[in-house]
């Protein structure tokens, strides 16, 4: 494997990406969340297709987001089919990590919002689906952005909600990039998502069921290959 770099530069909508494994981790303290982080960021490879592989820190609790970005599926999943060997070299570092869960997931759709908001916070709706249908997946997106569109007045310090489909068909992940988790906050607290059909048609979709999250993350720190694969 050739050697990866830091990055301070994270692109969720970069247009070469085909494919990406999103993941949540839990540590038990805010030192062991940093730890972990810096671990993950040591052990990950230069694997074949790999074009950043990200890591955040949960601002409401001791998660972690992890983000790794890849030209296409084949590339992702030839890393998953060996990605035991990164992870048993972080878990010899830190052997009380919980990992909550791992949905390799393919790009669908983005609503762009104040694209100068920046990503100050990076904020991870995990949703179920009912059965594993892909076109359940693709409706419950359509229907968000729906909603996000119909909004007289843009949330206030949205970058952009980037939607993306799990491979077994049981979720979607939104990663929306906001200007800062205040942003965030104060417009969950306006309630306005209530108020309009196209936000009832959300909250009350069939495809949707219970057991998913929200979460906030700032940015810890990124690696990438130093010298690219892509087109070799």
């Amino acid at each position: 494997m050739k050697p990866t770099k830091r990055t301070s530069i994270v692109n969720i909508r970069d247009p070469r990406c085909g494919a990406v494994i999103p993941s949540q981790w839990t540590l038990q303290t805010q030192d062991s969340q940093r730890a972990a982080a810096e671990a993950a960021l040591s052990a990950m490879p230069a694997a074949p297709g790999l074009l950043c592989f990200s890591l955040f820190r949960g601002l409401d609790d001791f998660t972690l987001f992890l983000l790794s970005q890849w030209i296409d599926e084949p590339a992702r999943d030839a890393y998953i089919a060996v990605s035991s060997k990164p992870r048993a070299v972080v878990d010899e570092a830190l052997p009380n990590i919980v990992r909550d869960w791992r949905y390799p997931s393919s790009f669908y759709r983005s609503f762009i919002g104040d694209e100068s908001a920046g990503l100050g916070c990076l904020v991870v709706v995990r949703q179920p689906l009912r059965g594993n249908d892909h076109q359940i997946q693709r409706n419950w997106v359509d229907t968000v952005i729906a909603a996000l569109e119909s909004q007289v007045e843009p949330a206030p310090g949205l970058g952009a909600a980037n939607f993306f489909l799990s491979t077994d068909g049981t979720h979607v992940l939104n990663l929306g990039e906001w200007k800062s988790a205040d942003a965030h906050r104060s417009w969950l607290s306006r309630e306005r998502r209530g108020e309009s059909s196209e936000w009832q048609a959300v909250l009350s979709h069939p495809g949707a069921v219970s057991g998913g999250d929200v979460r906030r993350y700032e940015f810890l720190g990124a690696v990438e290959p130093v010298e690219s694969y892509i087109n070799k």
